[in-house]
């Protein structure tokens, strides 16, 4: 849900750097909206325009233009920069192409970001596939310079990672902008323009050759004589440096081209800049709209996200950004410069009036995430987070050699433990035995002394699994189900454990069915684990994850099992529609919101894929953990949302609480990703994401208690929370087996011994 105007008290205070209206600019137009869009989500906000102008200025700018730029004068962007740097302005927006700044590919705007000294996020409208060797080192400059980097969809982002060499951590998406139209009566808008009863075709922006409205024109013939009735509408000025340069002819030819080919009559252009109300009227009359453009890698349309926005079906070349937005069946692509493809594509709409239907509702729903005030709210919240991040620890605070990896020990989690099970809390370091015990923290108890005495058999972790089994064993009822919690006088709860906790269970139940050194155990835990499976498809996202971990294991162990393979092809399913029902440009999760354990999720599909072979789990799973990666590696560290508050939709993330369990959930999922793809990123955020309990973290402060071999159990809003529970030391533990489990060679910070201690229970 998008917060209303006013929900939050904190005002911003922005600059804009970009073009601005009057000047004839798609780019000036996306400023005025995005500027007014993120004023109207905070009371009190206000923000000022820095504006380029070019050789048909000057303009008559409103108010809110503060200072002008002379596009070609480099001193003029430094006496930008020093007039935001004296003004209260708190943070500046760069609206970035590369033709509307002076210099080499507009390298000016360098010298307004070195002046700087307010923090700063550019939104890329323009990101190449091929970039040449002074774009591509520009792009990598500005992104050093800046606290974010925006880009408008998920494609241009890979580009920019893998073109650029821009880190994917840096990288935002949010998408372009479009006017919240309410649909209305399609007859009542044509007759405005004298298309009443006809079908009508469009292309708007303003005009130059890479637009390839010639493609359309030469698509008319075979379209007229199927619909005579039809008529294609080009709404647009030409484009001011084309026509500097070369006038009209761009125009003409085209019209040349429709009366050589008989089709004048089918064609309307207008010559002129629309105003916003009049565009929307001409969008609600179209019926099928046409982006005939010629160069593949345009990563930006805004007339495309207008159209769609506005409820046009959509006929298009297969340009960076109509692959991503027609994709499952929102419009129909066809090959660049190929008239005949446009027209059968434009054929299939227009002769079924369904399929046209339920094309124009497809674009219109896809495009509710991008309004203008749910696109405000986006940078409104990318802003603040840009600005709580200066007002924290800077990332220098951090060494840039890796933090030394402890070596394994039981110590605390031996001291949390009794003949019972695992202790939930403590106090300090001191157990507290009031709190009892629950399963789900001797779940993640067994699954840590498994894979210990993987490392390292001992007697100590072979006692271990049976302490924890046997707490499971009575914790489970006949139906299947479990008591999550027990009194320390060992009187279990009446009520049922939650779906997160019956997974969880699974989770240890089927890594004991594999890795348990005696065969009595794994017996058991096989029986436990076919009692509890029946219950799985109900359970919610984290149950099904951590089932799916459970099953991977097992079918391990277990490669015929009759239906295990199946649910979890049943489980993954469930999981990737939860996705694509839920999921959109800008929120690529399976809920409304993010809570706690949220990379299990993903890791979860890596695995599913793994068994299933489901390309859709591997995408998803890709999908899911990018999201949470942009989201959480803010600064150069990872950063949790904290359980007070969690993150949802539209509305701000929580800074505290940050917990254990969610960075040993990050340190699992990279290590699955990497398990499965050989991708060497996933491996260094599972390094990255441990060293958050080292220190690397939003205070600055370790987690890891090498006194006690536990760990502390949050980062608080400007404290750690200094109880060492059991979750947070299994958490801890769970983490440094997993990165000693895939450790680079190379890393000299890994412990050559990489035991764990041996000892009596205590």
């Amino acid at each position: 849900m998008v917060a209303a105007p006013g929900d939050s008290a904190t005002p911003l205070r922005l600059a804009y750097l970009g073009t601005y209206p009057p000047r004839r600019c798609g780019i000036g137009t996306f400023t005025r909206d995005l500027a007014e869009a993120v004023a109207g989500r905070r009371d009190g906000s206000s923000y000022q325009i820095l504006a380029t102008t070019d050789a048909a200025g000057p303009y008559e700018y409103p108010d809110a233009v503060r200072f002008q730029l002379r596009q070609g004068e480099k001193q003029d962007y430094i006496r930008a920069a020093d007039h935001v740097n004296f003004s209260d302005t708190r943070l500046v927006s760069v609206q970035h192409e590369f033709g509307i700044y002076g210099g080499d590919d507009g390298s000016h705007v360098l010298a307004f970001l070195s002046r700087l000294d307010k923090p700063v996020v550019a939104t890329l409208h323009t990101v190449l596939r091929e970039p040449s060797a002074s774009q591509r080192s520009l792009v990598r400059a500005m992104a050093e310079r800046c606290d974010g980097i925006v880009v408008m969809n998920a494609l241009a982002a890979d580009v920019l990672e893998e073109s650029h060499g821009v880190s994917r951590s840096a990288i935002e998406v949010i998408p372009h902008g479009i006017p919240d139209l309410p649909r209305g009566d399609q007859d009542h808008f044509k007759e405005r323009f004298g298309v009443r009863g006809r079908r009508m075709l469009l292309t708007f922006g303003l005009l130059s050759p890479n637009k390839g409205i010639e493609t359309a024109i030469r698509a008319l013939p075979r379209l007229v004589e199927r619909f005579p009735d039809l008529v294609y509408f080009v709404v647009g000025a030409t484009h001011p440096n084309v026509k500097r340069q070369r006038g009209e002819e761009y125009r003409i030819a085209l019209e040349r081209e429709a009366l050589t080919l008989g089709v004048a009559d089918h064609v309307v252009f207008r010559d002129e800049f629309v105003d916003p109300d009049e565009l929307a009227d001409v969008l609600r009359a179209t019926d099928v709209y046409l982006t005939p453009y010629l160069d593949a890698a345009q990563s930006t349309s805004g007339t495309l996200s207008y159209a769609m926005g506005a409820g046009s079906a959509v006929v298009s070349t297969p340009y960076l950004h109509a692959r991503e937005f027609l994709a499952d069946g929102r419009g129909r692509m066809f090959g660049f410069g190929d008239s005949e493809g446009m027209a059968m594509g434009v054929e299939a709409l227009l002769s079924d009036a369904g399929e046209l239907k339920r094309t124009r509702e497809a674009a219109w729903h896809f495009t509710r995430p991008m309004t203008w005030p749910r696109v405000g709210e986006a940078y409104a919240a990318l802003a603040e987070r840009v600005l709580d991040r200066r007002r924290g620890p800077a990332p220098q605070v951090f060494p840039r050699e890796r933090f030394p990896v402890p070596e394994p020990s039981l110590d605390h989690v031996v001291r949390m433990t009794d003949d019972t099970g695992i202790i939930q809390h403590a106090t300090y370091s001191v157990p507290a035995r009031g709190t009892g015990y629950c399963v789900d923290d001797n779940s993640r108890a067994l699954i840590v002394a498994l894979r210990s005495h993987r490392l390292s058999a001992s007697p100590r972790t072979a006692s271990l699994m049976v302490v924890y089994l046997s707490y499971l064993e009575s914790s489970q009822k006949s139906d299947g189900r479990f008591r999550n919690f027990m009194l320390y006088n060992r009187q279990l709860e009446s009520h049922d454990g939650s779906d997160d906790c019956m997974g969880r269970a699974l989770w240890a139940l089927g890594e004991c069915a594999r890795w348990a050194p005696e065969r009595g155990l794994r017996r058991l835990a096989t029986q436990m684990f076919e009692r509890a499976l029946p219950w799985a498809p109900r359970f919610g996202p984290r149950g099904m994850a951590t089932t799916i971990l459970g099953l991977d294991a097992f079918i391990a162990r277990s490669p015929d099992h009759e239906g295990a393979r199946s649910i979890v092809g049943h489980l993954s399913d469930q999981l990737v529609q939860r996705y694509r029902t839920e999921a959109d440009a800008m929120w690529r999760w399976f809920e409304p919101d993010v809570t706690y354990d949220n990379a299990l999720i993903p890791l979860a599909l890596f695995r599913a894929h793994e068994i299933t072979r489901d390309p859709s789990a591997l995408v998803v799973a890709r999908q899911s953990l990018s999201f949470l990666e942009r989201l959480c590696f803010e600064g150069g560290y990872l950063n949790l949302v904290g359980n007070e508050g969690w993150h949802r939709r539209g509305s701000h993330r929580a800074m505290a609480d940050e917990q254990p369990v969610d960075a040993a959930a990050f340190v699992l999922a990279f290590r699955g990703a990497y398990m499965v793809t050989g991708d060497p990123h996933y491996r260094r955020r599972m390094r990255e994401s441990f060293e958050w309990f080292l220190g690397r973290n939003r205070l600055a402060t370790p987690l890891y208690d090498p006194t006690t071999s536990g760990c502390l159990d949050a980062l608080g809003r400007h404290e750690v929370n200094e109880n060492q529970g059991a979750e947070s030391v299994l958490s801890f533990l769970l983490s440094l087996l997993a990165v000693l489990d895939v450790a680079d060679p190379a890393d000299p910070a890994i412990p050559a011994e990489r035991s764990v201690a041996s000892g009596p229970i205590a």
